[in-house]
């Protein structure tokens, strides 16, 4: 059973996000601050597991203080903002996740904040692209011109050794579609199963 902090300088944001909150099982409580100063605060006398928290608030940002809460509880950036630097500099700073609004379904958070409980990195798809390129950068796989940019998104993260449930817990997709968009690779990187693809992806196999 989890308590849950929702900071965010929008009134009808954080009364949307109560509404998706009360319907999460695992979720007991669920706190509210309307900017940073009020988070500081509430967060030294409620102790909550886990911090929603916006970017984009007056006075100082959600970014300001992110370091003085990360090592108290597990903090996801939920905000509107998507400039991969913001990204970046958030999960560099020890956040748990980045999502943006507008994506979430009471499905999705409850998945992000069972991720976040046990220890996991919980990415929205601009978070996710952030990290893939980073990664892309260090190990550009020859292959990718072959396939779209989600096959190539799931392949990287199957290259780094994530199951089809990992993969789809971090993109926020049923484990059904991860194993459609991988069957829909196969032909186009010239593989007939997951290992090939692996291998293939790597460069350490036969591929197309």
């Amino acid at each position: 059973m989890m308590k849950v902090m929702i900071v965010d300088d929008n009134a009808i944001v954080r009364a949307g996000l109560r509404a998706v909150l009360s319907r999460v099982e695992s979720v007991t409580d669920v706190f509210e601050a309307e900017d940073a100063f009020e988070a500081l605060e509430a967060t030294a006398t409620e102790l909550p597991d886990i911090v929603l928290l916006d970017i984009s608030m007056p006075g100082r940002s959600g970014l300001d203080i992110l370091p003085e809460l990360v090592d108290r509880m597990s903090v996801i950036m939920l905000t509107s903002l998507k400039d991969s630097q913001l990204i970046r500099r958030a999960l560099d700073a020890g956040a748990r996740g980045y999502l943006v609004h507008g994506q979430l379904g009471v499905n999705e958070v409850a998945g992000a904040i069972e991720t976040c409980q046990h220890g996991g990195l919980v990415l929205g798809r601009e978070a996710a692209d952030v990290i893939l390129r980073s990664s892309d950068d260090d190990r550009p796989s020859p292959l990718r011109r072959h396939v779209t940019d989600r096959e190539a998104e799931i392949l990287d993260l199957a290259a780094d050794g994530m199951s089809n449930m990992q993969i789809a817990s971090r993109l926020f997709l049923s484990e059904r579609t991860v194993k459609n968009y991988l069957n829909s690779a196969y032909p186009k990187i010239n593989v007939h199963n997951r290992a090939e693809a692996v291998s293939a992806w790597l460069g350490r196999g036969p591929g197309r």
